[in-house]
C-alpha cells in the first residue's frame, strides 16, 4: 500500500504545493490534497467524523477549526515547536494549530496616496474621511477575515460602535467586493486609495510588481488594534495516516519552510526561530482586545449583520459572474491588472 498523505484544503491562495512537493521529496510519501472551499470544508468533516477520508486539515483561519473542534473531529497533536507558542495561536488542547499569521491592514495604491506614509490611513475611522470618499473599498462577508475582524470589534468596542462604524464606511463611499483577490485587483485597476487587507495580501502582490504599500491600523497608544488571523493545520481524528499528518506539520512548523513562506507569500511565521527582517514579528502588533472564545461566538451574528447592511455580493454563478465586483469606474467584470481574467 502507497503511504500516501490525504489533505482536505480550505486554503487556494497562496498555493501550498511547493511546500507539498518538497515533503514528498524527502520523505517518498505521496501527498493527496483535495481542494474544498472553507465554506463547505467543516461541514465535510464533520459528515465524515465516523469515516474520515484524510488525515489531515489544511485552512485560513482559527475561527471555523474551532467552531467545529467541539465536534470532536480532531486529534489533539502538541508539536514541539507549539509546545512554545502563546495561547492564541492554538486550541486549548492542540486541536488546531496556526502555521503562519496573517493581521488585519490596508493595502495602499501608491499611484493615488503615494509613497510617504503621512497621507495613509492610520485607524479604521480614517477610511471615514472626506478625503477617502468614494476610495476604499473591502471584501463581502463571504471573506472569514472581513467576519471575524468586525466581531472583534464589537468584543473590544461594542455593537452600537461597530454598526455605526459600518453605516459609516458604506455612506462614505465604501464598495464591497466578492473576495480580497477582486479587493486588492479593482485597487490598481479602477483606481482606488485603499483597502482592507491581509497583511500577506499585499506582501504577495507586491512581489507580482503593483504598486502598493501596507498601511497599520490603530497601533497607536490606546487605539483599539488590529486583528492577527493564522492558517491553520489540523489531524483528523481517526485518521488512517495520523503519523504522516503528525510529521507533515513538523515539516511545516520547520525553521526553514516558516521562512520560505514568508519569502514566497509574506506570512508572518509562528516558529520562533525564523528570521524574516521585513515583516512585523507579532509580538510588536497591538492586537483587539478580543480572545477567540469571544469572537467565535459572534461570528455568524456579525455575518447576518454586515450582510444584511451590503457586504453582500451574493453566490458566484456562471450566470452572474460578470456583474459582480461592481467598482467605481461602472466596469462590470472580473478581471485582473491588465485585462487578464481572473
Amino acid at each position: 500500500m502507497t503511504d500516501t498523505l490525504r489533505i482536505y484544503s480550505g486554503r487556494n491562495r497562496p498555493d501550498l504545493t511547493p511546500i507539498y512537493a518538497m515533503y514528498e521529496e524527502l520523505t517518498g510519501r505521496t501527498v493527496e490534497m483535495i481542494h474544498i472551499p472553507s465554506e463547505d470544508v467543516y461541514d465535510r468533516i464533520v459528515a465524515e467524523k465516523n469515516d474520515p477520508q484524510v488525515d489531515l486539515l489544511v485552512t485560513n483561519t482559527q475561527v471555523m477549526p474551532e467552531l467545529v473542534r467541539r465536534e470532536g473531529v480532531f486529534e489533539p497533536y502538541r508539536a514541539s515547536v507549539a509546545a512554545d507558542y502563546d495561547p492564541w495561536l492554538r486550541a486549548e488542547d492542540f486541536s488546531w494549530l496556526s502555521f503562519t499569521v496573517w493581521p488585519r491592514t490596508a493595502m495602499i495604491n501608491w499611484r493615488i496616496l503615494g509613497q510617504d506614509g503621512s497621507r495613509w490611513p492610520t485607524r479604521i475611522e480614517d477610511f471615514l474621511s472626506p478625503e477617502l470618499r468614494d476610495a476604499t473599498l473591502c471584501s463581502s462577508a463571504g471573506e472569514t477575515m472581513m467576519t471575524s475582524y468586525f466581531a472583534a470589534l464589537r468584543v473590544s468596542k461594542g455593537d452600537e460602535w461597530v454598526e455605526k462604524l459600518v453605516d459609516g464606511l458604506l455612506a462614505n463611499g465604501m464598495r464591497i467586493y466578492r473576495s480580497n483577490i477582486d479587493c486588492r485587483n479593482a485597487l490598481v485597476r479602477e483606481g482606488y486609495a485603499a483597502t482592507l487587507a491581509n497583511g500577506s495580501n499585499t506582501h504577495a502582490f507586491f512581489l507580482e510588481g503593483h504598486p502598493v504599500g501596507e498601511a497599520w491600523l490603530d497601533q497607536g497608544d490606546g487605539e483599539v488594534g488590529t486583528l492577527i488571523e493564522a492558517h491553520t493545520v489540523a489531524v483528523l481524528k481517526g485518521a488512517r495516516n495520523p503519523e504522516a499528518a503528525r510529521d507533515f506539520i513538523d515539516f511545516l512548523l520547520s525553521r526553514e519552510i516558516q521562512e520560505f513562506l514568508a519569502r514566497l507569500y509574506g506570512e508572518t511565521p509562528v516558529n520562533s526561530a525564523a528570521r524574516v527582517d521585513w515583516l512585523r514579528p507579532t509580538s510588536s502588533i497591538r492586537r483587539i482586545p478580543a480572545t477567540l472564545n469571544q469572537i467565535a461566538p459572534l461570528v455568524a451574528s456579525t455575518e447576518t449583520m454586515l450582510r444584511a447592511k451590503g457586504f453582500d455580493v451574493g453566490a458566484v454563478t456562471d450566470e452572474n459572474r460578470r456583474f459582480i465586483s461592481v467598482g467605481r469606474t461602472g466596469r462590470r467584470d472580473d478581471r485582473e491588472p491588465g485585462g487578464k481574467a481572473a
